[in-house]
């Protein structure tokens, strides 16, 4: 975290994001339901599943995130590792839902790597 941010609050960084997961998950759905083009009897309810089902997921992805994050930080103090952390346990939502713990484990490394390089690339560019 870089000095100039604030301490984050854990009921409104969980709120926060997972309302704009939710607004992400929707406008995928959206466009994922518009590229399959379905003409069965349902197409408005088909797609409206689609874009529950990514809001959901993407929501919750979100609210965790934050949530382990702000958590993190009341428990650590301020730590680069928070983040991380976070990544990796948000990384493994997709997995947990599809029922695979290689893609859980999958999604920690990527989630939390993809994290991690963005710690990384805060002290290169020196905001640390």
């Amino acid at each position: 975290m870089a000095p100039s941010e604030a301490e984050p609050e854990l009921v409104r960084d969980t709120v926060t994001t997972a309302a704009a997961g939710a607004c992400l998950g929707a406008v995928v759905g959206a466009a994922e339901s518009a590229w399959k083009l379905n003409r069965g009897p349902a197409p408005l309810t088909d797609a409206a599943r689609l874009m529950g089902s990514h809001a959901a997921l993407l929501g919750t992805i979100g609210a965790v995130f934050a949530a382990t994050e702000a958590g993190a930080h009341m428990v650590n103090g301020p730590s680069d590792a928070n983040v991380v952390a976070a990544g990796c346990v948000a990384g493994t939502l997709p997995g947990l839902r599809a029922s695979n713990l290689g893609a859980a484990f999958a999604g920690c490394l990527l989630f939390g790597g993809a994290q991690a390089l963005g710690v990384f690339k805060s002290y290169e560019t020196a905001e640390h």
